[in-house]
């Protein structure tokens, strides 16, 4: 039986110097969740929706429509929407003043993460000369990202930054419009990866069914499979593209407003008109396109809720923006809504995960030499998506089992956790210690659990000097 135990010993010491120790154990804090070997994937597609400031948002429609996220322009908005997770968009043009610009972006932040934001969107069409009066630039947005990014993280590293959606458009003459492909072409090539964790995109489909084939030369919903190739040309493949404003122009015709093609607030619009039983149907087709394509889209925005509720003296009768609207000017839902509100979809979690990974977490010992061994060390990772936490790390004590130090007791994500075992009075044999980790992650209270090893023998060649 001895001899049964030694080999039994050895064949356990040598599959864990291999083996990531890592598994669920009934000393795991209450509610511990299984431990993961690998990460699991980054959260693939949500559901969102803008929400027009100044306006009366019925809450109950927007949890009929079934969306994970909301995008707002003003951070008090958040507030609107409690079980949401919240896009702000901010529009920061090119600063007077950086040292002024740099302040001004980090109180906003702090404030914006204080109100419940979850995500900034920085700027909005950077690419168009409406959005970057003095011309689109893309070398001078990347610079105004920089410092917008670095100012956010400081006020809250939490806060997922977007960068400024693109409008998809060609190049004109003028160069008031620029490619949606040659910007974010130049954007990558300065550098603006290391400045966004998600990159902002606009993937109208104009007049087209979202199946369209895409072209450099077309504007078609699938224009974003471009963008993505510009990135793994780059071989930029951990960047999810978010598309933050898209869908299709509803006919002002079908609630008998006529919108004629020369009409100020209608020109430049009038040729992407669409049935509302169309706008419906390519909407559904859209969500399952990305979803059953994209692996690496993230939450899709539907523009819009509710532009078509303003006040025709604030927003006039045949402003396109009334007519992407999910909802008739009396509030009540058009077919669009119905359709995206009861379309298959899936669970999303667009928040940081708490995983432990480790190389080894055995150690060998003597009888002859007790004392304090390094077990090993594992580190503590965000998994999910873009945040942060801090975690503490616990060790139950066991009355058999060796006593166990760790250092450091506390470490935020990306940090490594060293491990000690007192083998004094412990016998011969293999000796099982857990460590516990907990964290708050979205409210909750989440805990993990590795394990490791120490392996008691009598071999006093183990000594060390």
């Amino acid at each position: 039986m001895k001899a049964m135990q030694r080999s039994f010993s050895r064949l356990v010491f040598l599959a864990l110097l291999v083996t990531a120790l890592a598994s669920a154990h009934p000393l795991s804090a209450p509610g511990a969740r299984a431990q993961t070997r690998e990460p699991l994937p980054p959260p693939h597609l949500a559901y969102g929706v803008h929400v027009a400031p100044h306006t009366n948002v019925n809450l109950a429609l927007v949890d009929q429509l079934r969306v994970d996220w909301v995008k707002i322009y003003e951070e008090g908005q958040a507030a609107l929407f409690p079980g949401k997770r919240i896009l702000l968009r901010m529009d920061l043009p090119w600063p007077e003043n950086w040292e002024s610009f740099r302040a001004s972006v980090r109180q906003r932040a702090a404030s914006a993460a204080a109100a419940g934001v979850d995500a900034i969107e920085v700027h909005n069409e950077p690419n168009l000369a409406m959005e970057w009066p003095h011309g689109p630039n893309a070398w001078e947005y990347t610079q105004m990202l920089r410092v917008a990014y670095n100012a956010i993280k400081a006020a809250d590293p939490s806060i997922i930054v977007v960068s400024g959606g693109l409008a998809p458009t060609l190049t004109t003459r003028d160069r008031g419009a620029i490619s949606d492909l040659e910007f974010a072409e130049e954007m990558l090539d300065n550098g603006a990866a290391q400045w966004f964790d998600a990159f902002g995109y606009h993937p109208y489909g104009y007049n087209q069914p979202p199946e369209a084939e895409p072209s450099e030369d077309t504007l078609t919903f699938r224009r974003v499979e471009l963008i993505r190739e510009l990135f793994e040309e780059r071989g930029i493949y951990d960047k999810q593209i978010w598309m933050t404003e898209f869908g299709w122009l509803r006919d002002p015709a079908e609630d008998g407003v006529n919108c004629a093609d020369n009409d100020p607030n209608f020109a430049g619009f009038a040729w992407l008109r669409v049935s509302g039983q169309t706008q419906a149907d390519y909407t559904v087709r859209a969500f399952d396109w990305a979803d059953r394509h994209w692996p690496w889209a993230g939450p899709m925005f539907l523009w819009n809720l509710n532009w078509s509720l303003f006040p025709h003296d604030v927003q006039p009768v045949c402003s396109h923006m009334r007519w992407f609207s999910l909802l008739r000017s009396d509030g009540s839902p058009l077919p669009v809504f119905e359709r995206v509100a009861s379309m298959p979809r899936r669970v999303t979690d667009y928040q940081p995960r708490l995983t432990l990974y480790a190389e080894q977490m055995t150690a060998e010992a003597s009888v002859a030499c007790p004392g304090s061994v390094q077990v090993g060390e594992f580190a503590v990772v965000n998994s999910g998506y873009p945040g942060s936490f801090r975690a503490t790390i616990e060790t139950p004590m066991s009355p058999i089992g060796p006593a166990v130090e760790v250092y450091p007791p506390e470490v935020t994500s990306g940090e490594t956790v060293t491990v000690f075992a007192d083998t004094t009075n412990l016998a011969p044999g293999v000796h099982t210690i857990y460590i516990n980790v907990t964290a708050t992650i979205g409210g909750d209270l989440i805990s993990e659990m590795i394990q490791g090893y120490v392996v008691v023998r009598q071999d006093a060649a183990l000594c060390s000097d």
